[in-house]
């Protein structure tokens, strides 16, 4: 059956994002001296975390940002006193809770992911979109590198960094002899397997906590981009936006909504550069990393 793109209807900040008013109405500063950039959060009851990530979005150099943060029905953002404390952040934060449907437990995870980052993009009004997950966080000059990247390349529609893997409490993680993004179901031996292909594609390097994400290696395709690594032109994502369907067989194969829009990028002969600099600190332990607790995450 082939599949459909399916893109989430338009969003306008004049319309209520949470709880009946309306939150991050004040129009992002402009300059003709920096890009305006767009961030879009997806976040789930992980408070200290995300003011972490806004904390992150709020010291980058070089651009303008604008932030979305994309609710999964998430009951911290009906908290007025912690909703305080991110304004006190950023006080134009763009904020929209996604209520969760009945019978969502049972939907493809991916595909729920694809669909709220699609609503923050709609929300968006930046030239760049970029995502970064709450549990992450950017380095200062990320998204001025990116966008560095793509000024000198203007026949890219996307740019990406690599990422520093860290713990919970930012100690630096390195991985050993599997690649824990390779399906659980398929057990050890083939994460083992993956891990060896990636190690000679220089995507890991033993002993160091850096991940060399690869789009294309001699212009075969390996598709390993992150999404908290991107920065992608709007009119890139006005022709690819994320999946929000999956077939049965994407499903069992448990393709995630960042590899499947590196797919979808290279069909639509989308052409992507890399800043080879790891600018993002990439939390490992959460909704990527930990099958049992997907669904009590993202």
């Amino acid at each position: 059956m082939k599949e459909r793109i399916i893109m989430s209807p338009k969003f306008t900040k004049t319309t209520s994002h949470y709880g009946g008013q309306p939150q991050g109405l004040a129009e992002p500063a402009r300059s003709s001296l920096h890009p305006l950039v767009s961030v879009v959060t997806l976040t789930h009851n992980r408070p200290q975390e995300l003011l972490r990530c806004v904390r992150s979005v709020a010291a980058q150099t070089g651009v303008l940002t604008q932030h979305i943060v994309v609710g999964d029905d998430c009951p911290v953002l009906a908290d007025e006193g912690f909703m305080d404390d991110l304004r006190a952040v950023r006080a134009d934060i763009v904020v929209h809770n996604e209520p969760r449907p009945p019978g969502f437990e049972a939907a493809y995870l991916s595909a729920r992911l694809g669909r709220m980052r699609n609503i923050g993009i709609s929300l968006s009004d930046g030239a760049f979109v970029a995502q970064l997950d709450d549990d992450n966080a950017y380095r200062p000059q990320h998204l001025s590198t990116l966008v560095d990247a793509l000024e000198r390349s203007p026949d890219a529609g996307v740019a990406h960094s690599w990422r520093r893997l860290v713990t919970n409490d930012g100690k630096e993680f390195v991985l050993v002899d599997e690649d824990p993004w390779w399906p659980v179901l398929e057990g050890r031996a083939a994460r083992s397997e993956s891990y060896d292909r990636l190690v000679r594609l220089g995507v890991f390097v033993p002993g160091s906590s850096v991940v060399r994400d690869v789009f294309k290696v001699d212009g075969e395709l390996v598709a390993r981009l992150d999404t908290n690594e991107l920065l992608v032109r709007r009119e890139t994502h006005d022709m690819v936006p994320f999946r929000e369907e999956f077939s049965r067989a994407r499903q069992k194969m448990q393709w995630t909504e960042d590899f499947t829009f590196a797919i979808d990028l290279a069909r639509a002969g989308i052409d992507v550069v890399c800043t080879r600099q790891a600018t993002v600190d990439y939390t490992m332990g959460g909704c990527s990393t930990n099958g049992e607790e997907l669904r009590n995450t993202l």
